[in-house]
């Protein structure tokens, strides 16, 4: 056997106490000093380590490992879990003082709302609108689609929608757009009535109306292009839009009102009639373009869809208060004309009647609603003339009681109890009225907190609240103004986000002072 040479041996030794060197250091030496190194680490930077226990393949330190070795199975988990609850927010747990939670004052509780047309919740058909308002036939032949967004009240919506086909909107022709952002819970029926976006598709369908639903909860100019976008689907170059807090009539003393009407050909015209007509007028060879016709504002306007899409639809950016503004200020200034004219009467208004079958004058469905100030006792220090009056007021009331259970309820009444409807949303003054213009929003709903998509709807209306507040101050900046006074203060469109702000940010926001309530065609207060 061949003998190993006397100088390989030497070489070999000195190989091997050098793997023994290195295992001592890897398995002896290396924790005790890495545990030193990290000792004298700078603070600030202490938490940058890139090397050591609890980092990860690419030396960045594991979220939560705080330096230690990462749990390893089920057991080392739960042993994680223990040392630190993971809801605690990051940080260290003793670096402020406990957090209490205070709740607010339980909200004030509404009483069920209840049915407010017994009628089609009984029967499968709609009630007959009164002959005179009966849609034309054969039907007009332009398109006439009217849009109703609805979000939350239901007894409103049912209202607002009942009226129009009492006034003779033909309801085919009537959509509402169910912009509430629980997806097909309403169509499902998975939803209860006091709940505030319940939306009852069975009764729409019986009163002949189509339902159309937004994709998602959107705000109001949002809504607004929800609709352009509808008629481009759609190929409607007009149609109308409608507030859903409002109560239509066709004006059976139209004669007295309208100075324009062709009473040689036809003696009488309804709300939809001479809606129709406005847009055969607006259509005319001779007429200059024009882009919304007002009806008592828009609580009911015509829309021109084109004009609408030249000056780039509504600011989303503006999504409640003051939309409106700056969309018809947009609109005026590329030189669309925007008219104002009656078709019917138009009521503002916040409650329902307790029976809506009142609007079709059944028999025994009176037009009587829940805060009527007719019904209220006098107040204290009324003088005997105030006593007096409203004592004959409510006799009257009273007295007309019999009559409407035989015949139905009268033209008259019905404008006059409407007229009492919108006095009391607007009761208060200018500061108190423009908070009650949206306090239907809520409505006497608090049902509905094991409905899918529950929302609390206090905090829905609060929300909305910071919304429009902040949209007042996107207005604000855009314009650099407060208030949508713009035309008499000399802003012209080619101004957006090019002014300066007239007033000191420092001292108000801009959705506070200024000409807010003023309005935005004759820079009154509205």
């Amino acid at each position: 056997m061949r003998m190993i040479s006397n100088r390989v041996l030497p070489t070999a030794a000195r190989y091997v106490s050098v793997l023994l060197a290195a295992l001592l250091v890897y398995y002896v030496i290396r924790e005790p000093l890495n545990v030193a190194v990290s000792d004298i680490l700078i603070p600030e930077i202490q938490s940058f380590r890139t090397t050591g226990p609890g980092s990860d393949q690419d030396g960045v330190p594991l979220v939560g490992t705080n330096g230690k070795p990462p749990p390893v199975g089920p057991a080392g988990a739960a042993e994680a879990i223990r040392e630190k609850n993971a809801q605690t927010p990051m940080g260290d747990a003793n670096d402020g003082i406990a957090y209490v939670k205070k709740y607010k004052p339980d909200p004030v509780p509404y009483s069920p709302i209840p049915d407010h047309f017994a009628w089609i919740t009984y029967a499968d058909f709609p009630p007959p609108v009164l002959e005179n308002n009966v849609p034309p036939n054969p039907r007009v032949e332009e398109s006439t689609p009217l849009l109703i967004g609805f979000t939350t009240n239901w007894p409103l919506l049912l209202q607002c929608v009942s009226s129009y086909i009492a006034a003779g909107w033909p309801p085919e022709d009537i959509y509402v757009v169910e912009n509430t952002g629980t997806f097909l819970a309403n169509r499902q029926q998975e939803l209860e009535m006091q709940n505030p976006f319940f939306l009852n598709h069975t009764a729409l369908g019986i009163l002949g109306v189509k339902v159309l639903s937004t994709p998602t909860l959107l705000s109001f100019s949002q809504l607004q292009n929800f609709y352009l976008n509808l008629a481009l689907d759609r190929d409607w170059q007009y149609f109308w839009w409608s507030h859903m807090d409002v109560i239509v009539m066709s004006d059976e003393d139209v004669k007295k009102n309208d100075r324009d009407h062709d009473w040689d050909h036809d003696p009488y015209a309804t709300l939809y009639e001479r809606s129709v007509g406005l847009l055969r007028y607006l259509k005319g060879p001779d007429m200059p373009p024009w882009a919304t016709h007002f009806f008592s504002y828009d609580h009911l306007a015509l829309v021109n869809r084109d004009a609408y899409l030249e000056v780039g639809g509504w600011d989303t950016q503006i999504p409640y208060g003051a939309a409106d503004c700056d969309m018809y200020l947009r609109l005026h200034w590329a030189g669309f004309w925007q008219p104002q004219s009656e078709a019917g009467l138009v009521f503002d208004v916040a409650t329902v009647l307790d029976d809506i079958a009142a609007l079709f004058r059944v028999p025994g469905a009176h037009a009587a609603f829940r805060g009527d100030p007719v019904y209220a006792e006098s107040g204290e220090g009324s003088s005997a003339t105030e006593r007096a009056h409203k004592e004959a007021e409510l006799k009257r009331e009273q007295d007309m009681w019999p009559w409407v259970d035989k015949e139905g309820e009268t033209f008259a009444h019905l404008v006059e109890v409407a007229g009492r409807m919108q006095e009391v949303k607007w009761a208060a003054g200018a500061d108190e009225a423009a908070r009650r213009r949206n306090a239907w929003v809520g409505g006497r709903q608090t049902g509905g907190r094991d409905d899918p998509f529950y929302r609390d709807p206090e905090g829905f209306a609060a929300g909305v609240d910071i919304l429009t507040d902040a949209g007042r101050r996107v207005f604000a900046d855009k314009w650099g103004h407060r208030g949508c006074d713009l035309l008499a203060v000399g802003v012209e469109g080619k101004d957006a986000w090019r002014l300066e702000r007239d007033w000191d940010v420092r001292e108000s926001p801009g959705s506070v002072g200024g000409s807010w309530g003023k309005d935005w065609m004759t820079g009154t207060s509205g």
